[in-house]
């Protein structure tokens, strides 16, 4: 707990007003004795203004002999760092909202199916050189989806070798066969 360790008679002077100056201490926690300033206003209206620590000691009766010490001198120079105290920046480092990076693919379970941009049948029944075109404009991710929305590979045949230009074919000509056959 900390306590006055000597008050001092005369007060201290500043473009801010006129304080009491007393010296206080206690035993920190690694026990060592620090010791600090604190300047009550004279004029009652404001704060009293609390210091930095301005000593540590091995010793209470070490602390105690330094605050009987202090000069005015001292006092008016540990006033001006009471009321503009040290400004240190400090950058905090920033925390990751995440512990691993997100999946590059989204899977979803083989029993639902993927939406697709377009209905081939909707097209294709208008006209088949239409749909050739929009599939044309596709990636092949979005005509696999289509092949898969649409069950038009009904057997399960691998299309990985195909090109861009196959797949369309493929999804033209399935959509076609259906619609002719009438089962779509």
């Amino acid at each position: 707990m900390a306590e006055v360790l000597t008050s001092y008679a005369e007060p201290v002077v500043d473009d801010s007003g006129r304080y009491h100056a007393r010296a206080i201490g206690r035993l920190s926690n690694d026990h060592m004795w620090e010791g600090w300033l604190e300047f009550e206003p004279l004029d009652g209206k404001r704060a009293v203004v609390v210091g930095p620590v301005e000593s540590r000691q091995p010793e209470a009766h070490d602390l105690a002999y330094w605050a009987t010490g202090l000069t005015p001198v001292f006092l008016e120079g540990a006033l001006k760092r009471a009321l503009n105290p040290l400004t240190v920046r400090l950058r905090i480092p920033e925390v990751p909202a995440s512990s691993a990076p997100a999946a590059r693919t989204h899977f979803v379970p083989a029993a639902s199916r993927p939406e697709a941009v377009l209905d081939p049948f909707e097209i294709g029944s208008r006209n088949l050189d239409i749909l050739r075109q929009q599939l044309g404009a596709l990636n092949r991710p979005r005509l696999q989806n289509i092949i898969a929305a649409f069950d038009l590979n009904p057997a399960g045949e691998d299309l990985s070798w195909m090109t861009d230009a196959q797949l369309v074919t493929f999804i033209v000509t399935a959509t076609e066969v259906q619609l002719f056959k009438g089962t779509r």
